[in-house]
């Protein structure tokens, strides 16, 4: 085998060592987790798929008397597979709520870095009506997922039987939640939107402009030797602006990525009648997002 062939191949302890960092952490967890939820009807409906092709085609087999014998559990295995994994699949949806419990202290923490006196803060702005700027939006989506996350768990505990409270009440703190949810989603779309002007602003510059001196202008000059010199080349300080904007445009398209799944899903369920029936449009949403989610929890493997 040659060595160029030897180096193609996968490595299997770094592959192991990638996905061991992945799921050691909260985010990357709930990313793999997520994947599977939500691709489970996908799952389910191929599954009842072949046992039904299994049940319309039994398999025959020969006996020693050369006679014809059927055998067919009509499908019911692959049924039951399929039974089973929806429960499976319901089982991870309560683990990932738990696991969204402890999402409120990174939130509360995020608050207190921006805000370290928060009485301070709220009499400063009610004196004098302004706002950081720079702070406007990190706030606003900080204080949707403070509300958000409460809620979630008011109506997942009540339908556990923990918190007696009724029926209503309970759909209708869900039904909050997921709209403080989805201003979280429409704040992020405006931050991509933000960022997208701003990364169109960079490459445009970066196509117009040009190096300060060309080669046909540095003839007959003695140029300087890059390593022995403290200031970095032009070339250099281009490359990494280049690699800087192109970095942005990746993490740009990942969150783009995340949000056409999160968006329909949160509209749908801030509705009370909602935007479809069936578990398939919830299913594509989210997938798409749970693939978004792996890819940049993923790529966090590559610092």
């Amino acid at each position: 085998m040659s060595k160029q062939a030897a180096m193609s191949q996968p490595d299997p302890n770094h592959l192991l060592a990638r996905l061991t960092r992945l799921t050691s952490t909260i985010s990357g967890l709930d990313a793999s987790l997520m994947l599977a939820q939500y691709s489970s009807p996908f799952v389910i409906a191929i599954l009842l798929r072949l046992a039904r092709f299994r049940a319309d085609h039994p398999r025959v087999r020969m006996t020693i008397a050369a006679k014809r014998e059927v055998v067919s559990d009509r499908g019911m295995g692959l049924a039951r597979l399929a039974e089973g994994w929806g429960r499976a699949s319901g089982g991870i949806a309560d683990a990932r709520v738990i696991m969204r419990a402890f999402g409120l202290l990174p939130v509360i923490q995020g608050l207190l870095k921006m805000y370290p006196d928060p009485t301070e803060s709220l009499l400063s702005f009610y004196k004098r009506r302004k706002v950081d700027k720079d702070k406007l939006l990190p706030t606003l989506k900080l204080l949707s997922l403070l509300a958000y996350y409460p809620l979630e768990h008011i109506y997942w505990l009540a339908n556990k039987g923990v918190l007696d409270i009724s029926v209503r009440s309970a759909d209708i703190a869900m039904l909050w939640g997921c709209r403080f949810w989805a201003l979280y989603v429409l704040l992020e779309i405006y931050r991509l939107r933000q960022t997208y002007l701003s990364l169109l602003s960079l490459t445009r510059a970066l196509k117009s402009s040009k190096s300060s001196v060309t080669i046909a202008e540095a003839e007959g000059y003695e140029l300087q030797d890059p390593s022995t010199s403290n200031v970095p080349p032009i070339a250099d300080s281009r490359m990494l602006e280049k690699k800087a904007v192109r970095k942005g445009w990746v993490a740009w398209k990942d969150d783009v990525l995340v949000n056409l799944g999160y968006a329909p899903l949160t509209i749908h369920w801030s509705t009370t009648a909602g935007l479809w029936s069936g578990p398939f449009h919830t299913a594509l949403f989210g997938t798409t997002a749970a693939i978004g989610q792996l890819v940049i929890e993923w790529k966090k493997g590559d610092t």
